[in-house]
């Protein structure tokens, strides 16, 4: 039996020491105690090189590029790690390049209740980061999604991996390693697997089989032998897989669709490798399943809306661009007003699609030059309605279609379609309102040439508090005489 548990706990041993997540060990002052071998390879350093020396100046840098001040975060942490259970900041490699890491952390008390260690798992969100700068407009839907998925992988028993690390090679020990090992495996909220070569499932956690529609892990190596070849939707995709693996020896990110038990389809990211023994002997395959529908799906609306915005533009080649001024400058002055990922993808969708009802405008209306009549004036003013009709039936996280139907409001009541006042304006709608005012003052249209920025900002500086929110025309003034935004016109 001892021979069987300390079998167990290399096995375990090796599946948390190959994780492709940093394990991080600091003392109470910053110290580092430990750190896995992938946490050495990501930020470059050798055990002897890192172990021992204080976090800050390693891989924390004094100060983040964005200005922010960090000197003082492990200090913060010790006094409070419950309130830094999960954040994310800049550190530093050895080279001194600088990545962003999602960090999870785990105080371990001693016997007084103070805080004598602390358990840390990183996940390198370094592209995450990057696509936020090269195309913000996209990045808010799917940030929030990736982290919601790393916290759930990442609060898995953050506490039995501290106490595997350090588990002496004894009996009991590994009798008691082994458990919390399998309790990991068992418990985690992303799928863990291993294969033979053939496709044979030997081992499937809870997890996978819950996505997959099965009752229990038994059931579902049980039912055929080749699973492997019956989970795939498209043959295709098997082979192309299969392939990779063969070729590598291990596939990372690799999205397909998986048949459930009951026929349906599900949208997943698999990571596998082959195992080897000390001789270089081929053992067996082991990886991850996450299941990634919500971000599939998430993708499909985000080309909705962008196939809807150039429906819009076609139909109003005039003011072409315009949506998207407008989205950057709303967004910009919600970010100001310190709006949150989520409620900032709200202003950013309902900006994209502000005139979306234009689409039931006559086109000549649109792009006849010169003034248009009462009559006319009344039909284009029917966008917003038309507008809130296209969208009502669509289940968005905020109520898109209500700020939309808004931006034509003003404080004092004289805007339409409702005559809406004050605090009866949503500020997502009061926000697009503002935005939409000054890239339209600022831009040419088919009846007039652009009035200039200048005017622009002289129409809201005016009438702030009686046409305009007074806090949003604030910010947006901010942002062009302090912060130098300009319209891309």
């Amino acid at each position: 039996m001892k021979n069987d548990l300390r079998q167990h706990e290399k096995e375990y041993r090796n599946l948390i020491e190959n994780a492709n997540s940093i394990i991080l060990r600091i003392g109470s002052t910053g110290k580092i105690l430990y750190m896995n071998p992938f946490g050495q390879a990501f930020f470059g350093f050798a055990q002897e090189e890192i172990i021992g020396k204080n976090i800050r100046g390693t891989i924390l840098p004094e100060m983040e590029s964005s200005g922010r001040d960090m000197s003082n975060l492990m200090v913060a942490i010790s006094k409070d790690p419950a309130q830094y259970e999960t954040h994310d900041n800049e550190n530093l490699r050895k080279d001194g390049s600088r990545v962003w890491v999602l960090w999870t952390n785990r105080a371990v008390l001693d016997e007084k209740g103070e805080v004598a260690e602390i358990l840390c798992i990183g996940t390198d969100v370094t592209l995450h980061k990057e696509a936020e700068k090269q195309d913000h407009r996209s990045r808010e839907i799917l940030e929030e999604k990736v982290r919601q998925r790393t916290r759930e992988l990442q609060k898995v028993n953050e506490d039995l991996l501290f106490e595997i690390v350090e588990r002496k090679i004894a009996e009991e020990a590994l009798r008691e390693s082994e458990t919390r090992y399998r309790s990991i495996v068992e418990d985690a909220v992303e799928g863990i697997f291993q294969t033979t070569a053939e496709g044979t499932y030997t081992l499937a956690n809870n997890a996978i089989t819950r996505m997959l529609g099965y009752d229990s892990p038994e059931e579902f190596m049980s039912v055929a032998s080749n699973m492997e070849e019956l989970l795939f939707a498209d043959p295709r995709q098997r082979l192309a897989f299969r392939n990779m693996l063969k070729a590598n020896g291990r596939v990372k990110g690799f999205e397909t669709q998986y048949v459930k038990k009951d026929g349906g389809r599900v949208w997943v990211c698999l990571n596998v490798r082959a195992v080897h023994d000390d001789r270089g002997n081929y053992l067996f395959y082991e990886g991850t399943v996450e299941d990634i529908s919500s971000r599939k799906t998430d993708e499909v609306m985000d080309g909705i809306t962008r196939a809807l915005c150039t429906a819009i533009e076609v139909r109003d080649p005039y003011t072409a661009g315009h949506q998207e001024r407008v989205t950057e400058l709303a967004v910009a002055i919600a970010k100001e007003m310190h709006f949150t990922d989520d409620h900032l993808n709200a202003v950013r969708i309902a900006a994209m699609l502000h005139d979306i009802g234009k689409i039931y405008v006559p086109a000549e209306f649109l792009s006849r030059p010169g003034m248009i009549s009462e009559n006319e004036l009344n039909i284009l003013r029917d966008h917003t309605e038309a507008g809130y009709g296209i969208l009502k039936g669509i289940a968005f996280d905020y109520p898109v279609a209500d700020i939309i139907v808004q931006h034509h409001e003003r404080m004092n009541g004289s805007g339409y379609p409702r005559g809406l006042s004050g605090d009866q304006i949503l500020l997502e709608a009061r926000i697009i309102g503002v935005a939409d005012v000054v890239e339209s003052m600022g831009s040419h249209r088919p009846y007039r040439p652009s009035l200039g920025i200048e005017k622009a900002l002289e129409e809201i500086r005016e009438n702030r508090g009686t046409l305009y929110d007074a806090t949003v025309v604030d910010v947006c003034l901010k942002l062009f005489t302090q912060q130098g935004y300009r319209l891309d016109t």
